[in-house]
């Protein structure tokens, strides 16, 4: 969160490292329970009786939509109780706090006999969802600036394992007992957070100023100089204390706070509406309705795999490239994705039976056309795995534990942790229905046009963050100046850099004066 402080010697990333790894044990598990829908609907489904459905528990289309969908609400629900939990016993003992009612939602996915208790598994396991802003934010509090976001991104790289874990697993496995595996998770995670202490911001504003030193020292290394870093901490928490914590409606009365709130918002609702959600529950039958020639489950194994590929891709470059640029490139080829997607989907609703073409030469479109497409839906979900997790993944998050100064923090990052979720069960939720009403075609290049408003919306509000302290971003806010800024670079250049590369050459050949 802040600049090295040392005097002597360099800081130990190791620490670091491990902490990160223990504090996204949750994101895995958050993984498993986005991805569970995956395998375990068509197991619910009526076409999974070869025979006789008598004695088991089968689901109708609405059902299974509710049973997608309602872990969103859990998510959203998670959101104010994080908000209530974070600043008084801070965020790790928050994150152990929530494992216990994710783990009674496990326990009711195993036991369950009838659909009321699936919807009761699937809000109570949704309550992982907390751990997409709780994992980065304690990760930011905890890490040097240098390595901030690379290590807040891998977050998604957990989660993307939790994703491809459950599709492996769940291929081999029935629903009840795949969940019984995937239990496991939130019994790990309260084990492995006692490993970690507390950040030291926190444990500064509580009064516990050994107890921070003792986890700066953790964090770095037990031979570290950690006295100015700590010093840095604890003026910036008596700041904070000073300005004292901002209710909802002090952060909606204020530009200053307001700001940052917005662009959030505006990123996470595009994260939802890329359609990453639709995708992670429904990539089984998306494969099926598609008539791919390929295995659906090994097609969405093969998507899992080349999402976990591309997060860490991610999280190497997010602090070379920054995290404007990779956002706008994610946006724009997901848009492209969707576009391929809804254009097979398209061709195959146009054709009409026909046997040959020597029957049909008046068809411009046959089943043979189709058959020769196959392989385009699958190209078309890993262009859009590999740009929703190169950007649109890990970074709406990592932006979350940024932008906010640290008296808006708390209230901020569950408003938009929150709403995250809300748009994200409006999509799951109703999906299903849009597609019913303007056909498969017509709901994917939707998303993708979503998409390419996005790209303009991220090149006009999205700020640069990288390599700047939580005191900087703030001071930019506080300016009204972009973040793009760089020390050196003249107030012209700051303002050029909000346009696109394409823009570029034409304000330079038309000697256009940005103002």
């Amino acid at each position: 969160m802040f600049k090295s402080g040392r005097e002597d010697g360099k800081s130990s990333k190791t620490p670091q490292f491990f902490a990160t790894f223990i504090a996204t044990i949750g994101s895995f598990g958050l993984g498993t329970v986005l991805s569970w829908p995956a395998p375990s609907l068509p197991q619910l489904s009526a076409q999974s009786c070869s025979g006789s459905c008598e004695g088991l528990l089968i689901l109708s289309i609405e059902q299974q939509s509710w049973v997608a969908a309602l872990l969103n609400f859990g998510a959203f629900t998670a959101g104010p109780v994080s908000g209530f939990l974070m600043p008084r016993y801070g965020k790790k003992w928050t994150m152990v706090v929530l494992s216990v009612p994710i783990f009674i939602g496990w326990l009711f996915l195993i036991f369950s006999i009838n659909v009321e208790m699936l919807y009761i598994g699937r809000f109570l396991t949704g309550f992982s969802g907390a751990f997409s802003m709780l994992a980065p934010g304690y990760i930011a509090e905890i890490c040097e600036v240098e390595i901030r976001g690379s290590l807040a991104s891998f977050m998604q790289v957990m989660t993307m394992m939790g994703l491809l874990f459950t599709y492996t697993v769940g291929t081999f496995l029935p629903w009840r007992q795949l969940s019984a595996v995937c239990s496991v998770v939130p019994i790990v995670v309260v084990i492995c957070l006692s490993f970690i202490p507390r950040s030291p911001s926190f444990l500064l504003s509580i009064g516990m100023k050994e107890d921070a030193k003792s986890a700066l020292l953790f964090f770095r290394g037990k031979d570290s100089n950690v006295t100015k870093e700590l010093i840095e901490i604890e003026s910036s928490v008596d700041n904070r204390e000073q300005k004292n914590a901002l209710n909802i409606y002090g952060i909606l009365k204020s530009k200053t706070y307001l700001k940052p709130l917005c662009i959030s918002l505006v990123l996470m609702l595009l994260q939802q509406f890329s359609g990453i959600k639709v995708i992670s529950s429904y990539i089984v039958q998306i494969f099926q309705n598609a008539g791919t020639k390929f295995d659906a489950n090994i097609c969405s194994i093969v998507v899992g795999v080349i999402q976990v590929t591309g997060t860490s891709i991610s999280v190497l470059v997010v602090d070379k490239f920054g995290r404007r640029r990779l956002l706008i490139l994610s946006e724009m080829f997901i848009s492209i994705a969707f576009c391929m997607l809804g254009t097979f989907f398209y061709i195959q609703e146009s054709h009409s039976p026909c046997p040959a073409l020597d029957t049909c030469q008046d068809q411009f479109v046959t089943a043979e056309t189709v058959d020769n497409l196959a392989w385009l839906p699958l190209a078309s979900i890993v262009t859009f795995a590999v740009a929703y997790s190169m950007g649109m993944g890990p970074l709406p998050w990592v932006l979350n534990a940024e932008l906010f100064s640290k008296e808006a923090k708390d209230h901020s990052s569950s408003l938009c942790a929150s709403f995250n979720w809300l748009c994200s069960f409006m999509v799951v939720k109703f999906s299903p229905s849009l597609e019913n009403l303007i056909g498969a075609s017509g709901s994917y290049l939707s998303f993708a046009a979503l998409a390419a408003c996005g790209t303009f919306l991220i090149v006009i509000s999205v700020p640069e963050t990288k390599g700047k302290t939580e005191e900087e971003i703030q001071q930019g806010f506080n300016k009204g100046k972009s973040l793009d800024t760089e020390a050196g670079l003249s107030k012209d250049y700051d303002k050029e850099e909000l346009c696109t590369d394409l823009i570029k050459p034409l304000i330079k050949e038309k000697q256009i004066e940005i103002k």
